[in-house]
């Protein structure tokens, strides 16, 4: 066999291995935003008697809980924290997470670092968060952590 033809034989080979990694990433893309956006469950709704039983001029309005505002920065763990969760649902490897935009783009080497540590802990994490348990435990943490 010659040497011509046996890189051309390497050069056809190679150009079909680009352009299977080409089309798959265009076919990963198109799945990841075709996935839908998590949903926020609504409250559960009163039962017909409760309703019949007080009208609604009668009956006070129930407080409305909101969480104190956090730091932006604990924010900014919160999100990290919510998509860890969100790639370990998915089957995304840890080191797709940690290419997030939200991590890989940060200037600082130590918050990074901080934010590294928030995606592999929740990454890691086994059980389920109940729905304002991942708010208090992130921002908690953070305002322990943080100087």
């Amino acid at each position: 066999m010659s040497v011509f033809l046996r890189w051309g034989i390497f050069g056809i080979l190679g150009v079909a291995a680009l352009l299977y990694a080409y089309n798959a990433s265009k076919r990963m893309a198109e799945r990841h935003t075709q996935q839908p956006a998590p949903t926020v469950q609504a409250a559960p709704r009163a039962t017909a008697l409760e309703d019949a039983a007080a009208p609604d001029a009668a009956r006070p309005a129930p407080p409305v809980e909101r969480a104190p505002p956090a730091p932006a920065h604990c924010e900014a763990e919160l999100v990290v924290a919510q998509r860890a969760i969100e790639a370990r649902k998915n089957g995304d490897p840890l080191d797709r997470l940690l290419r997030i935009q939200e991590i890989a783009f940060e200037d600082s080497a130590l918050r990074r670092a901080r934010l590294e540590k928030v995606a592999a802990r929740y990454f890691n994490y086994e059980s389920e968060f109940l729905p304002g348990a991942l708010r208090i435990a992130v921002i908690s943490d953070c305002l322990q952590s943080s100087p």
